[in-house]
């Protein structure tokens, strides 16, 4: 039927044209974003997948970034430690010529004192916007954490590593000198407090003979207890407080060792003599406890002070290789970390780039198609709109 009224062949037309604009539109932004998914209008489920994922390579940027600062504060920390090292090695060779006779004691004591102020002077500075993990437990200048935490994956896991004193004094060498000795430490009864009973030994730590450090004596608590009564706190930033675990048939020996174990961790130089003594090397003013019973004796130990003085600056760096290694650890934990979170991002991009990147090969054939369509669709309006001026030719 034909009519002036309805004219089908061109409202089909006009849809054709509709749909292959829709198309091209769709085409177009495809090729302009270079993403196939969008919005969430384009595939629901998919874009949500996307956007976790999205989210997911937003945490990574910020773990490699809290990598990124880890490493360059333990970085500038082992530095800082290598070179206080190296400090030490020199100070050992200083002490040992101390040793020969004819030499100047003070010459060489002022040579200890300066490589004593090297030491501080090296633990002082290793900071890094902020952080400084060989002045652990001091007031520093620029300085305002002690410890770095470093996050490690997306949930938020973080690896925390603790700072250490390396100064001289945490090192405890201030005030060392050619004739530096150590103190033994003899117990009188064998270490056993009785139930509900602490047994508190505490060392007092020599800290201010240096003026350039700025510290105060530091009292060490050492306190004994099988489990069953409270340990002591305390507010005192001067006093220091660890406790020594033992059970009811530990012997002697065992609780003395552990009393030595809390004592290196407290970074004395404290050990067992032939004798089997207690000695503590470096500056210890005083011991003593707080059980009736329990006294102990604090001398000067047997042998020489050169002897002990070496020995001081040898624990010194037996404890600064044993801080290096673990400095030493914790990069390589982070080059690791950082290296999986690296491979890790990247394999996120190319499962996010499957899901939603556009084939810009295929959208290219598919804009050169619908081009073609919206011609032939242009062409069929133009036909069906000369319908009605064929109508009219019959009444002429």
């Amino acid at each position: 039927m034909s009519s002036v009224n309805t004219n089908a062949a061109a409202m089909a037309a006009i849809r054709s044209l509709n749909n292959i604009g829709k198309d091209m539109g769709k085409t177009q932004q495809r090729i302009e974003t270079n993403l196939r998914i969008s919005k969430a209008d384009d595939d629901p489920a998919v874009f949500a997948i996307s956007q976790n994922m999205r989210a997911d390579l937003n945490g990574m940027t910020a773990v490699k970034d809290s990598l990124k600062f880890g490493k360059s504060a333990l970085t500038v920390a082992r530095d800082a430690a290598t070179q206080i090292s190296d400090e030490l090695g020199r100070l050992k060779q200083t002490m040992t010529q101390g040793q020969q006779q004819g030499l100047d004691a003070d010459q060489i004591n002022n040579q200890i004192t300066n490589a004593l102020q090297n030491i501080d002077a090296f633990a002082r500075s290793a900071t890094f916007n902020g952080v400084n993990l060989l002045v652990n437990g001091l007031t520093v200048d620029g300085v305002t954490n002690t410890s770095v935490d470093i996050v490690r994956d997306i949930q938020g896991s973080v690896t925390s590593v603790q700072g250490t004193d390396s100064t001289a004094a945490g090192l405890d060498l201030t005030g060392l000198s050619v004739t530096s000795a150590a103190r033994t430490v003899t117990f009188d009864d064998t270490l056993a407090p009785a139930n509900g009973e602490v047994l508190t030994v505490t060392v007092q730590r020599d800290l201010d003979n240096d003026p350039a450090t700025a510290l105060e004596d530091v009292d060490l608590v050492f306190e004994f207890s099988d489990g069953t009564a409270a340990l002591g706190t305390t507010p005192d930033p001067n006093v220091r407080v660890y406790d020594v675990q033992f059970e009811a048939t530990d012997s002697p020996l065992t609780r003395i060792t552990a009393l030595i174990t809390r004592m290196k961790e407290a970074g004395l130089d404290a050990g067992l003599n032939n004798e089997g003594e207690l000695y503590i090397r470096g500056n210890s003013e005083d011991v003593t406890t707080d059980i009736t019973g329990a006294t102990v004796e604090a001398a000067p130990a047997a042998g020489t002070g050169q002897d002990e003085a070496i020995a001081l600056v040898e624990g010194a760096i037996d404890l600064m290789g044993t801080r290096l290694a673990n400095l030493g650890a914790n990069i390589r934990q982070v080059d690791g970390l950082t290296t999986f979170t690296t491979q890790l991002n990247d394999s996120i991009k190319e499962g996010l780039g499957a899901l939603v990147d556009a084939d810009l090969a295929e959208e290219s054939a598919r804009l050169t198609s619908l081009q073609t369509k919206q011609q032939l669709a242009t062409q069929s309006l133009s036909i069906a709109n000369e319908q009605s001026q064929s109508l009219l030719s019959l009444f002429r």
